[in-house]
């Protein structure tokens, strides 16, 4: 009994351990986005998509670790919840690695063939929303903050709010230039929702409710 409680804490440190690095890459991949967006740099553009490579390994090793520690050890209730959130906190964190692909895929292109482009000044602070959004996303994970994780679900209200206006601000950009933007801001926008989706996570792991019960 004693063995199989020291395996089960070992597998579930190690999980809390993945998480944490799956974490660090997807924030690191979108603040680099950010810069690309900027500056349209390619090199910085390129290690986006490298780490997106780390990043799916990292997910499929989580989901192996929850697997094994439910069919292993068969844990129960906050334990429980953390082991099966862990996997939808991988896949959210997945698909916003996948997102900062898009926009570095968009980056090469963009210096390829529109160096003319011009960045919107408003998908510029939709960034600045998005990463501000993902550091109190991480933080509320790290600290196990319910009312962190709320606060922060909220704000993706401000988030939709400007991808609204990216898609009406057409004054003095180029069509194709403004297509680009309104596709950046799109990718925010699922980002943002994405983190909401963590967030509400991070409050079932800890309280075993829905967030929208709590509001």
């Amino acid at each position: 009994m004693v063995d199989e409680k020291h395996h089960f804490e070992k597998e579930f440190s190690m999980l809390r351990a993945e998480l944490s690095k799956m974490v660090s890459l997807v924030t690191d991949s979108i603040e680099m986005a950010s810069v690309t967006f900027e500056n349209m740099d390619r090199s910085i553009a390129r290690k986006i998509l490298e780490l997106d490579d780390e990043i799916d390994d990292l997910n499929r090793e989580i989901e192996n670790l929850v697997i094994d520690i439910i069919a292993r050890f068969t844990p129960l209730g906050k334990d429980l919840r953390y082991t099966i959130a862990a996997m939808k906190l991988a896949n959210n964190l997945e698909r916003i690695g996948d997102h900062a692909c898009n926009f570095a895929e968009k980056t090469l292109w963009i210096s390829d063939n529109m160096p003319e482009f011009k960045p919107s000044a408003l998908v510029k602070q939709m960034f600045g929303e998005v990463i501000n959004m993902l550091q109190k996303t991480v933080l509320a994970f790290s600290r196990r903050d319910v009312e962190l994780a709320i606060e922060t679900w909220r704000m993706d209200d401000v988030i939709d709010d400007l991808d609204r206006k990216v898609t009406n601000d057409v004054e003095g950009f180029e069509p194709h230039t403004l297509v680009l933007n309104v596709l950046f801001a799109r990718d925010l926008e699922r980002v943002a929702d994405h983190l909401t989706n963590i967030c509400e996570e991070i409050v079932f792991i800890e309280t075993g409710k829905e967030l929208k019960s709590l509001l």
